[in-house]
């Protein structure tokens, strides 16, 4: 079965993610009616992604490692498909936003800042999403003797470790003090850092073209 025809039973098991994804589809249906399609798509993804995160993030702080396990066994399925429609997601978000920003020579404050925020939410939401792979690939790993991940210290690894992990590749490329020992996660790893990569180089180039309009 193709992969992304199997998208509807990958978001059930991943409720946070498919409940963000309805929330923005509404909101962008409501809003695109008063609103310029790029500046609806823009606005709703922002809400919906803050919505995403804020739920993440509570998660987090609430897990514990049996309750990591459990999820990791629950979410098997659709690892890629996950990522790369999570890439998708971020990839339309950013191309909206460039078009909108060179589509007008004296873009306000106000679009700026909508600019700004859509790009930091689309920076956290492809993060989070990695961090969650990471964090459940490894448990996977764990739970048959064989860890993915090796981090400093004897202690079991919690959410912010891995997203301390993540964030390292989102913003130097690199694993820093952590080891990987799975060739999967190493490929996941990889798309990360290459994909990071080309974000940091897409925002530096669009802030370039805007600074210059304005100039």
């Amino acid at each position: 079965m193709p992969r992304f025809t199997r998208l509807p039973m990958v978001l059930l098991s991943r409720p946070r993610l498919g409940a963000a994804l309805v929330l923005g589809l509404s909101l962008f249906v409501a809003l695109d009616t008063t609103l310029t399609t790029g500046h609806a798509l823009l606005l709703a993804f922002d809400l919906a992604c803050a919505a995403y995160l804020g739920a993440i993030a509570l998660m987090m702080s609430r897990t514990t490692p049996e309750a990591m396990r459990r999820r990791a066994e629950l979410q098997t399925e659709g690892r890629w498909t996950v990522l790369v429609f999570s890439l998708l997601i971020s990839a339309v978000v950013l191309l909206s936003l460039k078009t909108e920003l060179l589509a007008s020579k004296h873009n306000s404050p106000l679009d700026l800042l909508l600019a700004g925020v859509s790009i930091v939410l689309a920076w956290m939401f492809f993060s989070a999403v990695f961090t969650q792979d990471y964090a459940h690939g490894d448990h996977r790993g764990r739970l048959q003797g064989k860890p993915c991940l090796q981090f400093p210290g004897d202690a079991e690894p919690d959410y912010w470790d891995y997203l301390y992990f993540a964030m390292n590749l989102s913003m130097a490329f690199q694993t820093s003090d952590v080891n990987i020992l799975d060739r999967s996660l190493r490929r996941v790893a990889l798309l990360h850092g290459v994909v990071a990569f080309f974000f940091n180089v897409f925002i530096v180039a669009l802030m370039v073209n805007v600074v210059a309009g304005v100039l």
